[in-house]
């Protein structure tokens, strides 16, 4: 049985990861309580104990608002972490695979999808951190994949950490009986978690490299949400649950979709959002 040791893993899709594969293979999931990835000495101690075959590095921090107003912290965990995992799996022969992030095409001025090839321009902490994180990883490791996510969502699940996404925020809404405000001008892959963890181990036979590992969609946010309120057979409240907002990024389009093509050629087809959204809502008989 393969070894795996997982950071970040009470995170939204670590946390999930784990329970998904946890008879698949050997896992050592590790929370910030278990190991501060800060320190590089007892980064490398845990990873030579454990000798893991694959490190999947999810630690991070992915508030972006926090990034902005903490940009030290940012650096100490989502670069100097990274680079202090990536030294011990060096050491250590351990492949390493690190999770990225759309983010690091926040600023880019063209319209997306964006490919593999496209030079990222972040203009946020966070997607500097990560685009930053992705470069000094790999001057240290060649055994070395980087998968850059899109917005994951799902629902919340026990002993699973939920975190903010589109599915859940629209859901809450309704039980709440509150409405919300999305941008009509933001456009972005949302990946349903379980698409993505499904074909996960796929992944760990691939060349080394980059990947874009999220799903492919054209709709506005706003839609999206439109579109799950009608999923959900509430499509004709939407007035009760909803609220346009034309303000935000109204000066330019907010455009952070990825192609997945690449990760077509090798042999994972995700499903478009509006599809992954139905998946999910079946999954949890909604």
């Amino acid at each position: 049985m393969k070894k795996i040791l997982l950071t970040g893993a009470n995170g939204f899709f670590a946390s999930r990861f784990y329970t998904y594969y946890k008879n698949k293979y050997d896992i050592l999931p590790l929370t910030h309580s278990d190991l501060d990835i800060t320190d590089g000495s007892k980064c490398l101690e845990i990873i030579q104990i454990f000798k893991p075959d694959y490190v999947i590095h999810t630690a991070a921090i992915a508030d972006t608002g926090l990034c902005e107003t903490n940009p030290e912290l940012s650096y100490e965990i989502n670069v100097k972490g990274s680079i202090n995992i990536a030294k011990a799996c060096s050491l250590t022969k351990s492949k390493l695979v690190y999770l990225s992030s759309e983010q690091i095409f926040n600023g880019n001025l063209e319209s997306g999808p964006y490919n593999e090839n496209h030079i990222p321009m972040p203009n946020t902490v966070y997607g500097k951190h990560k685009l930053q994180a992705e470069d000094e990883l790999k001057g240290i490791i060649d055994e070395l994949w980087i998968l850059r996510f899109s917005w994951l969502f799902g629902f919340p699940e026990k002993n699973c950490r939920v975190s903010s996404n589109i599915l859940w925020n629209v859901v809450s809404s309704v039980l709440k009986d509150k409405k919300i405000k999305l941008p009509v001008n933001e456009f972005r892959g949302m990946t349903y978690v379980y698409d993505l963890i499904e074909n996960f181990h796929k992944i760990l036979d691939f060349p080394y490299g980059i990947y874009h590992t999220g799903s492919e969609n054209d709709l506005s946010t706003y839609d999206i949400a439109l579109l799950i309120l009608k999923e959900i057979g509430l499509g004709h409240k939407a007035d009760n649950y909803l609220e346009k907002d034309t303000d935000r990024y109204n000066d330019h389009p907010r455009d952070l979709r990825i192609s997945n093509d690449k990760l077509k050629k090798y042999g994972i087809d995700l499903p478009e959002t509006v599809d992954g959204i139905k998946n999910c809502l079946r999954d949890f008989n909604y």
